[in-house]
């Protein structure tokens, strides 16, 4: 094990204060031993993979407050059912009663799965403490899950860049009331592709997506809490609206708010009405501002099957003589 120390001095009119804080790269035969060999707080670890291929046989438990797992192939395909490959969690003896967290993340990760386990939760369950499951995703690919990404308690104020989630049944899932999480997550560049649902939002979470993704999904979204998206969604035609709107007791009900430069596109539609409605919703106080602009996506009878208002066009391509 090797290490760098870093110093750090806060000085006060009266007392200058030192801080030392140690910064180590863990290695070892395996993911788990790596993190095993991860010293305890306040240190920082970075774990190496060194691009290597890791089968898993149990999950990775790895501290948000602590840890950065990195470049590297995880093939979770001979783990147990029910089991999350990677669990971000703080939970556990020994961690501070605060905040702080360093610039700790899982990135340049392939993971793949098998569809009756999961692959990476954030989730923090120890409310004795204030402690965060929050982690930065970037260029991270996740495939062949239950769950692809599930955000669960104390998972706030983090962000996701140049993900890549598919091929699983459910894409992102949020979990239903989740204590202290969900505050304006924000993802760049996220490709959620060819899941059998693209977004399960049951937790009712503030999700902003930039310049992101949401393409043939069997269906799109279920959306419980505030969306703001721009970015590019296609689907083919739908049999029943791929995006569902709903609403939470004492949240605000679940809507979508489209920019107007996004695009809305149903392939093979040839820019007609591709079903009676686009989107369902179970709330009049729910709401979609669709200026997008689309082809094919004004159902046959209208874009909204519900009580929920419609803000803004959506109507069938410009096709000029």
């Amino acid at each position: 094990m090797t290490g760098k120390f870093f110093k750090i001095f806060t000085v006060s009119s009266a007392i200058p204060a030192a801080f030392l804080f140690l910064s180590t790269s863990a290695s070892a035969a395996d993911p788990a031993r790596m993190i095993a060999a991860c010293p305890a707080w306040p240190s920082h670890c970075k774990i190496d993979l060194k691009g290597q291929v890791y089968r898993l046989q149990h999950t990775l438990h790895l501290n948000p407050l602590t840890m950065r797992l990195t470049n590297g192939v995880l093939d979770a395909s001979g783990l147990p059912d029910g089991e999350p490959a990677i669990l971000v969690s703080s939970d556990g003896q020994g961690q501070p009663e605060s905040y702080d967290t360093a610039a700790s993340s899982i990135d340049h990760i392939v993971l793949t799965g098998q569809p009756k386990a999961d692959g990476i939760v954030l989730d923090n369950r120890n409310d004795d403490n204030i402690r965060a499951a929050a982690i930065t995703l970037e260029n991270v690919a996740i495939s062949g899950f239950r769950r692809g990404l599930t955000f669960g308690n104390h998972a706030y104020v983090f962000g996701l860049s140049h993900v890549q989630i598919h091929n699983n049944t459910t894409g992102l899932y949020t979990i239903p009331n989740a204590v202290d999480a969900g505050e304006r997550i924000a993802l760049e560049d996220v490709n959620i592709f060819n899941n059998s649902l693209g977004v399960d939002d049951e937790g009712g979470m503030e999700l902003d997506w930039l310049g992101s993704r949401l393409d043939y999904n069997t269906t799109t979204a279920v959306i419980s809490g505030l969306w703001s998206f721009d970015g590019h969604i296609e689907i083919s035609p739908p049999h029943t609206p791929p995006i569902r709107l709903h609403a939470l007791v004492g949240q605000p009900a679940g809507s979508l708010f489209i920019t107007a430069g996004s695009f809305v596109i149903v392939s093979q539609s040839d820019g007609k009405a591709s079903s009676d409605y686009w989107v369902q919703s179970d709330s009049p106080y729910s709401a979609i501002q669709f200026p997008a602009h689309t082809y094919g996506v004004r159902g046959k009878i209208a874009v909204m099957n519900g009580p929920a208002s419609v803000y803004g066009p959506a109507l069938p391509a410009f096709n000029p003589n």
